[in-house]
């Protein structure tokens, strides 16, 4: 008599199953979930409701990103997907250009936008590192650059995890898109915070009419570098370094500073026909 033993396999349920079918939608549930309660509470605690949460959970939400891209990365492609996805940071043989682009390339656009700002009748702004010695200057400015490369995660989420899957699937304009709205979302508490002055300053348009653009920017700097997570965590660190550095947070020259950004955005996009460096037959 010969015994017949069969295993019956059980559809998997659950968020696992969810993220498996629709990873970028689970990432982006995951990155709302983890950060907004600390962002939220963090605006109420600026008008007095609640007490102001812990520094570190502050601290942490910057990791929020890189976190729910590790984990639903984990959940559809286990540790070796994970370790590609790391293995981005690898990618680093792109060419000087591209290092000077990330490390200079938003000073100019925010020192540009001070010019045309003075040059249409405003007031030079209160730039914090006026009259600092250039030794000082370098030392705060590397320093602000470690910490935000540390600290800062959405790079890992934003172009490392989401990217690539959309580009594949919708090319170089739509996928841009479809990060840099959810990605001006994530901020939306710090809006109603009366702490943050940058977003009390230049308000939800004029922030997310930047972030499109310069989401543009970053697929065409990631395409081009091929797909390097590196080159792209340096221009965000140092945007936000630069900003600290050289913008007082006041809307006007702001304003300048997103339409500059606006014609780098259209320049490229219509020397490349739209494709923003991404060449399909490459992935």
């Amino acid at each position: 008599m010969t015994t017949v033993s069969s295993t019956i396999s059980t559809p998997e349920s659950g968020f696992k199953a969810f993220a498996k079918r629709h990873p970028l939608i689970s990432m982006y549930v995951l990155m709302f979930v983890l950060a907004w309660p600390v962002l939220i509470l963090d605006a109420l605690a600026s008008y007095g409701f609640v007490p102001k949460p812990a520094a570190i959970l502050g601290f942490a939400t910057g990791w929020v990103p890189g976190i729910a891209a590790i984990v639903i990365t984990a959940m559809i492609a286990g540790g070796a997907g994970v370790k590609d996805l790391f293995r981005r940071f690898l990618v680093w043989r792109v060419g000087v250009r591209w290092y000077v682009a990330g490390i200079f390339l938003l000073a100019a656009i925010i020192l540009g936008g001070i010019g045309l700002h003075i040059l249409f009748g405003g007031a030079l702004p209160e730039m914090p590192i006026a009259g600092a010695p250039v030794s000082l200057i370098l030392f705060v400015f590397t320093l602000t650059m470690i910490v935000g490369a540390l600290v800062n995660t959405e790079e890992i989420a934003w172009r490392g995890f989401a990217l690539p899957r959309l580009l594949s699937r919708y090319g170089a304009l739509t996928a841009s898109l479809l990060i840099a709205i959810p990605e001006a979302l994530f901020h939306l508490p710090h809006f109603w915070n009366r702490d943050s002055t940058f977003y009390q300053n230049v308000g939800l348009f004029w922030f997310t009419a930047f972030t499109i653009a310069i989401a543009f920017v970053y697929a065409y700097i990631f395409n081009k570098t091929n797909g390097s997570l590196l080159i792209v965590t340096i221009l965000h660190a140092s945007q936000n370094a630069w900003a600290n550095l050289l913008s007082d947070n006041t809307l006007r020259p702001f304003q300048f500073t997103v339409a500059l950004m606006w014609m780098i955005a259209l320049a490229l996009i219509f020397a490349t026909k739209g494709r923003l460096g991404y060449e399909p037959e490459r992935d």
